[in-house]
């Protein structure tokens, strides 16, 4: 299932086509987990030919078990990619049948450290001219968030600069704003530009540099004030400690999408709370806002404008609550709380559609 929309980040120029798709795990007792994903061509091939012969039969309680099954499973072609996106979803349908199962909500499962937790209103605004960036951040401060986050990665960076502050005059000085350069510059341009971001009172700075090179992340941390936010392209635990103990990293961003899952996206959280660092995961909100209620350094959870992704509220019953106040407010929902709603699949099933695809292109470099 797709939709098309306009806009685009410092990566994907065009960033035209939405897609959604679900993984959903059943038990011999009746009770189904289901995640939300993307992917569905390469997540169903993955699932089918591989991770399906090793989970079918265990007992979901047996998380770690499934879980490291699932890693050798495909270790000689995975540790990152394609192969932990996979066994993630499989891994959070799996705790979704767990808070089933045991009737708990998975923030309370996990840990239950509070029940609403911070939210920040993020766009994929690139693409988007002055005026219209600027009304979108006006509508996340009306709508009643605390923080907003913008796109940077102009090949103009006083375009940029002019951007950002543009917004921080519309929001004014009460509302927190981060800026996300989605692995644009060169260590020397981030630094550069990390100094002249200064003067607008940043929250963070996000991915500036390429998510590999841990030696410049760790270079621009050293090199000015503001808080370098980076994680949401890093897989499992061992690259989350390569990026801590290197100090590359002020607020860890990990995606239980792309880490492996809520079985290692708790790892890692216990790991950053011995660094005392926060964790602010990227995107996915129906799942980070548990997890970051469930733990003491949850920071912040991140919100996508409803334009970017619509079908969370066509494609589900019973969507993650919205924001209110600056917050998402847990429910008493066992499990997750989502359900997939298999009315509009079956009519999407019907007149044929199928996920579109686009191209993307690699980001201008600049040193």
């Amino acid at each position: 299932m797709s939709l098309r929309l306009e806009a685009g980040d410092a990566i994907n120029r065009d960033m035209n086509v939405r897609t959604s798709a679900a993984v959903k795990v059943s038990t011999d007792e009746g009770i189904s987990g289901v995640c939300r994903c993307s992917g569905s061509e390469w997540c169903r091939t993955l699932i089918d030919t591989v991770l399906k012969s090793v989970v079918v039969g265990e007992d979901p309680l047996n998380f770690q078990r499934i879980w490291d099954n699932m890693y050798w499973a495909t270790f000689n072609f995975g540790r990152k990619g394609a192969s932990i996106h996979a066994m993630s979803f499989v891994d959070i349908a799996i705790w979704d049948i767990i808070g089933k199962a045991t009737k708990q909500p998975l923030y309370k499962l996990l840990g239950g450290y509070r029940d609403k937790i911070p939210v920040y209103g993020s766009s994929i605004d690139l693409s988007y001219k002055l005026d219209d960036l600027v009304k979108i951040h006006e509508t996340f401060v009306e709508e009643g968030y605390k923080a907003v986050k913008m796109k940077v990665g102009k090949k103009d960076h006083n375009e940029d600069l002019e951007r950002v502050k543009a917004v921080r005059d519309a929001i004014g000085d009460d509302i927190d704003l981060m800026v996300d350069a989605n692995n644009s510059w060169g260590v020397q341009t981030a630094i550069r530009m990390g100094k002249k971001l200064e003067r607008y009172d940043l929250y963070w700075l996000e991915e500036p540099v390429r998510a590999e090179d841990m030696d410049g992340l760790a270079k621009v941390a050293a090199s000015i004030e503001i808080p370098l936010a980076t994680g949401e392209s890093e897989y499992t635990k061992y690259g989350f400690k390569e990026l801590i103990e290197r100090k590359a990293v002020d607020i860890v961003q990990a995606d239980v999408s792309r880490v492996g899952g809520i079985t290692e996206w708790m790892k890692i959280a216990a790991f950053a709370e011995a660094w005392n660092l926060p964790m602010a995961p990227h995107a996915r909100p129906d799942i980070h806002a548990h997890l970051a209620a469930a733990i003491p350094n949850g920071l912040i959870v991140e919100v996508f404008t409803t334009e970017f992704d619509p079908l969370q509220f066509d494609y589900w019953t019973d969507p993650w609550h919205k924001p209110k106040d600056g917050y998402i407010e847990l429910a008493d929902t066992a499990g997750i709380g989502l359900e997939v709603n298999e009315e509009t699949i079956n009519k999407c099933q019907e007149v044929g559609e199928t996920p579109s695809r686009r191209r993307t292109y690699p980001p201008s470099r600049t040193r």
